[in-house]
């Protein structure tokens, strides 16, 4: 079958490509094209897709913001599962998405050394990490909620807020249900590139904070 893509003006960043009209076997394909290859990052929202390029930028806040939760549940003793940039999707709500970062938490145990995790009977990862910035018109929250995702740490415009998935969709919290009454806001503090520092020793000083909160 062929199918016309329709692009939307791509954004000022030139990292980003919107195409319309973009049905599910079309996206599935393009997952299995482009499945050995870093980019571009995918996000589908009931037939409009989104192509993504990352830049330096954007992956080294994921990188950061990954790594300061992996540091914070080591010091809080917890168990984790990472899976990066896993695609996640769900046909029956046409929904597709690539996170930043995820990670499985409070459901390690269920999907603890399992290669494959199929959302039709495992849970969805306990959290998403969305770095944005650039203002993709696409509803990247509207996918997590589609994929029932419980918690979503947006970093954007140098501010990191955490929401909770609700019936109504998300709403931010000043908790994580993840890492409960540790303030995670104020990681942001961790997120900042420092030319005076490097990334181990920025974690080293990460763990230090945390020792120091508990």
């Amino acid at each position: 079958m062929t199918q016309t893509l329709t692009a939307a003006t791509p954004p000022v960043t030139s990292s980003h490509l919107l195409l319309y009209g973009i049905s599910w076997e079309i996206y599935e394909q393009l997952l299995e094209i482009f499945a050995e290859q870093p980019t571009p990052r995918m996000t589908y929202y009931k037939g409009t897709l989104e192509l993504m390029t990352p830049l330096p930028e954007h992956e080294t806040y994921s990188w950061t913001l990954g790594r300061l939760v992996v540091a914070l549940s080591e010091e809080l003793g917890l168990e984790i599962r990472g899976l990066k940039s896993t695609t996640w999707r769900s046909q029956p709500k046409a929904v597709g998405k690539e996170a930043d970062e995820c990670f499985y938490i409070q459901n390690e145990a269920l999907v603890r050394g399992k290669l494959k995790i199929d959302l039709s009977v495992d849970p969805p990862p306990d959290l998403a990490i969305e770095i944005d910035i650039s203002n993709s018109s696409l509803d990247k929250m509207a996918v997590y909620a589609e994929l029932k995702v419980p918690e979503v740490w947006l970093w954007q415009e140098g501010k990191l807020t955490v929401n909770i998935l609700a019936d109504a969709g998300y709403v931010e919290s000043d908790t994580s249900l993840a890492f409960r009454s540790f303030p995670i806001k104020e990681l942001a503090q961790f997120m900042q590139p420092n030319p005076q520092q490097g990334e181990n020793a920025r974690i080293r000083e990460f763990r230090s904070w945390v020792r120091s909160r508990l």
